[in-house]
């Protein structure tokens, strides 16, 4: 395995970090002259293809309460997915999917086996990857191993919350220590505690090495405290910018955070150190020290405190339906969901069923544009795609780089923000062309590390229309129809007419272009 951006991280002397700076809208990358470099792109561009699918619809269908939860709650509908959900019904689905102990990962936790670094823990980490090259190796495997799991594992809904908090807590995956023990969080902390209480999921990330290095925490100690931590604390993980502190409770946050540190004989556990602590009287908003306990207790005492803290309930649960519901959700939904955390002891079960079960939900179908994952999650799981995890170092820098031009390769986020969730923020002619290349050369075979079987949704289009291929792939890759303008401009693309019957080698040699424009069309950036 290898670093999927292509390139070594610097190091960061393997024990300091910096407030990571603030990291401008993604810019998402291509080289525009390899575009009709493509045999696909140079056909549709014969007749303007390409302006057409930026501007037009090329498919709709009516709403469907099933397509559309496993369009927010999933990376994308597969065939499996589809049978699965109409045999059994939306709740028993929901259910399952809440529960992911009840399904079979086996498959793809076998896969990810071969990635040995994700077992390991820290002090087996820096010893078996001594330099910030090797390093890379690492960080290299959890990026790949995040996109294999949205692609193919069936605990959707659960991987889903995995990359929520990784954004909502962000580390960045940088520098030689931080990159490893990033893998540690990810597996001890998100991936713990992705459908517990958040008053949990706080205490994990507050002790966690990954985010005390990354927000210096470690370093903080009575007379010299680091306000990095506090500061995020409060304003990006529980309350909100500016919402009910100031900036004297951000100071004593600090001081009552003074000694959470990394443990340097384990090489990278967490440790208390008392004598680094700040014993002093602490009030923050309220909250005020206790009497009894030690430094440590009273620290875990102020993060439940504060995780049920109306604010807190309402920042996080509007953060949820910006990323599973609309850019600009709706104040009753938010309601609904923060009620359903205070009342449930901030359980994220209760408030993800709030959620779908509000009338603000089903509003907004077909509304929520793609993060560029999401994207490639969706069209690779339409394709009942596999990415293999034995890859060639050239071939593994290749899919790396489709990531990094798109603007989203897992963990690398700089800021502490984790990545932006809304249209504004991805939408871009460069990003939407960097999208389409990577269709046609998915469909092309250009990447090894990516299979798929075309049969999929090649069965059943023989003897057919071309106005009924069209749908029934269509329907096969995004469970929609065509629009008469699809019919149309997939008309002037292929030389049929919608009542032509063609014949299965012209079947063959179309339904490559016929899929690329489905899954390159505007409807396909949108779920």
């Amino acid at each position: 395995m290898i670093d999927v951006t292509g390139e070594a991280a610097e190091d960061t002397a393997g024990t300091d970090a910096t407030t990571a700076p603030v990291a401008s809208e993604p810019t998402p990358t291509v080289d525009r002259r390899s575009l009709l470099r493509r045999p696909w792109a140079a056909l549709l561009a014969v007749a303007g293809g390409g302006a057409v699918l930026a501007a037009c619809d090329i498919t709709s269908s009516p709403f469907r309460r099933s397509v559309h939860m496993v369009r927010r709650l999933t990376y994308g509908v597969t065939p499996a997915t589809r049978i699965w959900f109409e045999a059994h019904g939306e709740a028993a689905w929901l259910d399952e999917q809440l529960d992911p102990a009840r399904l079979n990962t086996s498959a793809v936790d076998s896969k990810l086996a071969s990635f040995r670094s994700l077992s390991m823990t820290a002090p087996e980490l820096l010893a078996a990857y001594p330099d910030t090259g090797s390093a890379a190796i690492a960080a290299g495997e959890l990026r790949i191993a995040a996109v294999i799991r949205a692609v193919e594992s069936p605990a959707q809904l659960f991987e889903r919350m995995v990359e929520f908090w990784s954004d909502h807590f962000n580390v960045t995956a940088q520098g030689r220590v931080q990159q490893l023990l990033k893998i540690v969080e990810d597996r001890d902390v998100m991936r713990t505690h992705a459908l517990g209480r958040f008053k949990d999921l706080l205490v994990a990330d507050a002790s966690s090495p990954a985010m005390l290095l990354y927000l210096d925490n470690y370093l903080s100690k009575v007379g010299a405290i680091n306000e990095n931590y506090a500061r995020e604390l409060l304003e990006l993980h529980t309350l909100g910018h500016d919402n009910g502190y100031v900036y004297d409770d951000i100071v004593n946050t600090a001081r009552l955070f003074t000694g959470w540190s990394i443990d340097s004989a384990t090489q990278g556990g967490f440790l208390f150190r008392t004598a680094n602590h700040d014993t002093g009287p602490i009030t923050i908003m309220g909250w005020t020290r206790p009497s009894t306990g030690s430094g440590y207790d009273h620290g875990v005492d102020f993060l439940h405190w504060l995780a049920m803290r109306p604010q807190t309930a309402e920042h996080v649960c509007r953060k949820l339906a910006v990323r599973f519901v609309a850019d600009d959700p709706d104040p009753a939904l938010i309601t609904a969901m923060t009620n359903a955390w205070l009342s449930n002891d901030s359980r994220i079960i209760p408030v993800l069923r709030a959620m779908v079960a509000h009338p603000a939900f089903n509003s907004a179908a077909g509304k929520k544009f793609n993060r560029p994952l999401d994207y490639i999650a969706q069209m690779l799981r339409a394709l009942d795609a596999r990415m293999s995890t034995s890859g060639s170092v050239t071939q593994y820098q290749a899919f790396g780089r489709v990531l990094s031009g798109l603007g989203q390769v897992p963990f690398s986020w700089p800021a502490p923000n984790g990545f932006p969730d809304t249209e504004p923020e991805w939408l871009s002619t460069g990003g939407l062309i960097a999208r389409w290349n990577f269709v046609g050369d998915v469909l092309a075979g250009a990447y090894p590390t990516i299979t798929f079987d075309g049969g999929t949704f090649r069965s059943g289009l023989d003897g057919r229309t071309a106005a009924e291929i069209y749908d029934r792939t269509a329907e096969a890759l995004v469970l929609e129809t065509m629009t008469d303008v699809g019919r149309s401009f997939l008309n002037t693309q292929t030389g049929w007419t919608d009542g032509y019957r063609p014949t299965a080698a012209e079947i063959n040699a179309q339904l490559p272009v016929i899929g690329i424009a489905i899954l390159a069309s505007p409807d396909a950036q949108y779920r």
